[in-house]
């Protein structure tokens, strides 16, 4: 087993954006705290490895330890794959994020110094960048206030909110904690892979709580339309169908296992409601229709993994 000078590594997947992935690992390296990097390349096409070598990343120190799977597995399988090598060494708390995330020089410094509970899972709050700045990428789902409810700005996070969730960007879990629980279910590929994750590590106890100080800037997700539906907050984003046959299908695996008659009650009702929109709204209706369809089909089919779409 190796032994490490840091307690804390980054775990970042990577595909295709090498000038992204470039400035999210010199923003690690500039931590104030300092951590250990691990990089997943999901087989990357675009000479993401030569171009970090060209950069003298790879000469800086502490190294980055390289993985570079042998196919795209998602982010899912990315994080699998990064978790298990990881789990390995000897390093004790894991900081993951994607490739377009920038956390500010302090981040990593706020998470060490309130993360003192092993059986909680802490998150960096992600803002978006330019004039959004203030503006969160993922609004949490937050417990525990006058009503359960989403904050979108910045300014009105506490200091540490009970959230139901947080994806993996800026997602701080301790060593034990993936000891109990396992590892991110690797056949998700993309979408719900974190929600199930995060699902599955409160059913063993955990709370999840995002710190308002650990800031990492992201792209703020393309904008969309907000919809309610029967008390439901709908956000409409228009996907290919490919994306939108995984954002269906895991939501569907995800709500079978976890929500119980949420499923019936929230996701079912959002779902098809997202379809009912695509029809006013896309171009491409029954490519679009088809996916919803294939997605609804292989969800409650329980048909998991990375899937040939002919779409």
């Amino acid at each position: 087993m190796m032994t490490n000078k840091n307690k804390t590594v980054a775990i970042v997947v990577t595909y295709n954006r090498k000038e992204l992935l470039y400035k999210c690992l010199r923003a690690l390296f500039n931590q104030s705290a300092a951590c250990d990097i691990v990089l997943v390349d999901n087989a990357s096409t675009d000479g993401t490895q030569d171009y970090l070598r060209e950069q003298g990343l790879f000469d800086d120190k502490p190294p980055i330890h390289y993985l570079r799977l042998e196919e795209n597995i998602g982010g899912a399988g990315g994080f699998h794959e990064g978790l298990k090598f990881v789990m390995s060494r000897s390093w004790q708390w894991y900081w993951l994020m994607d490739d377009d995330a920038e956390p500010e020089q302090d981040a990593l410094m706020n998470l060490l110094k309130n993360a003192d509970e092993i059986r909680t899972i802490y998150g960096s709050t992600a803002l978006g960048k330019g004039k959004e700045e203030r503006r969160l990428c993922w609004p949490p789902y937050v417990i525990g206030r006058n009503k359960n409810e989403f904050i979108e700005n910045y300014e009105l996070l506490q200091e540490f909110e009970d959230v139901s969730a947080i994806p993996f960007l800026g997602f701080f879990i301790h060593a034990e904690m993936v000891r109990q629980i396992g590892l991110p279910d690797s056949d998700l590929f993309i979408y719900s892979d974190d929600q199930e994750y995060c699902e599955r590590a409160k059913n063993f106890g955990a709370k999840i709580v995002l710190v308002k100080k650990s800031i990492i800037k992201h792209p703020l997700p393309k904008s969309g339309v907000t919809y309610r539906l029967m008390n439901i907050r709908i956000v409409y984003r228009s996907l290919p169908p490919w994306r939108i046959y995984y954002y269906v299908r895991n939501k569907i695996l995800v709500g079978r296992q976890y929500y119980g008659f949420r499923l019936w009650s929230q996701t079912m009702p959002g779902i098809l409601f997202r379809a009912f929109i695509a029809l006013f709204r896309e171009n491409h209706r029954l490519k679009i229709l088809c996916a919803y369809a294939l997605a609804i089909k292989d969800g409650f089919s329980n048909i998991k993994g990375k899937r040939f779409l002919p779409l």
